[in-house]
């Protein structure tokens, strides 16, 4: 499944590509990015199993690039009192990662991985709420933001379900802890289809606008 899940997100990556070579990065809100920086850390990842290397460090890094780039590329499309409560809890959940790495013994690198899906969840969440709030003509599926959300929204509930209880699973039942992760690779690839789709709706308004 891991490869299966590799090659959609090179498909991907490379429809991105197309995209910035007939348009501009700004026609995808730079979507271009962060599927190029993900496929290098899947790429580095290899490599680092190959010289036999124990490092996780990249995935720390890659943690804080994901959270950075996804608060970017939503509060864009966010409303002025919207984007100030998108600040507020944003601020909120950072705060809380700080202040527990600081009083516990747990790793920043651990917390950044539980506090990433949150941090998917709580954007998604607020770009769905603007939607409903402020309807517009077009259908919802045709905006590109809908498919974006919508994958980020399915991969952080398995992800969640599947991190939290990793530690309990690895004592009492490695089976089923194997399992949730092919399932999660499963969700990687239907996450990455979905942008795949995003990026062909973003493709449509770019020809629209270039008419």
């Amino acid at each position: 499944m891991i490869y299966l899940y590799e090659i959609i997100l090179l498909i991907t990556l490379l429809k991105s590509i197309v995209l910035v070579r007939k348009f501009s990065f700004s026609s995808q809100n730079y979507l271009f990015v962060y599927l190029l920086i993900t496929f290098l850390i899947e790429l580095s990842s290899w490599i680092i199993i190959l010289i036999k290397k124990d490092w996780s460090f990249q995935y720390t890094v890659y943690c804080v690039f994901c959270i950075a780039f996804f608060w970017f590329y939503y509060v864009q499309s966010f409303q002025k009192k919207l984007r100030k409560k998108v600040h507020f809890v944003s601020g909120l959940i950072s705060l809380s990662v700080l202040l527990f790495s600081f009083f516990s013994k747990e790793e920043i690198g651990s917390l950044l991985i539980i506090a990433l899906p949150i941090f998917y969840i709580v954007f998604s969440i607020f770009w769905f709420y603007q939607k409903i709030a402020l309807p517009s003509e077009s259908k919802i599926t045709n905006d590109p933001n809908f498919w974006i959300s919508t994958g980020l929204l399915l991969w952080s509930c398995f992800f969640i379900f599947r991190v939290v209880p990793r530690d309990f699973f690895n004592i009492e039942d490695q089976p089923f802890l194997e399992l949730l992760r092919e399932f999660l690779y499963a969700i990687n690839c239907v996450m990455y289809l979905l942008f795949f789709k995003a990026l062909i709706e973003y493709e449509t308004i770019a020809k629209n606008i270039k008419k």
